[in-house]
């Protein structure tokens, strides 16, 4: 069994982020890419605040964990 993404190169740097290309299969077969953050450099932010999120996770709910 085959994964449906795949990490590529190049490894680009755009403001506050390293950014590299991902190509997904469809549950149909066609191939698409899309530009993927890999790592983030510096802060961001949620609602004018400085929220530093998690770079992975397994769970969109790690990616996001609740505000405190």
């Amino acid at each position: 069994m085959s994964n449906s993404f795949q990490f590529e190169e190049p490894v680009l740097y755009t403001t506050g982020a390293y950014i590299k290309p991902l190509k997904v299969i469809d549950g149909v077969g066609n191939e698409k890419w899309f530009w993927v953050v890999s790592e983030f450099d510096g802060d961001t932010f949620l609602d004018g605040e400085v929220f530093n999120p998690i770079e992975n996770g397994l769970t969109k709910q790690e990616l996001l964990p609740a505000q405190q």
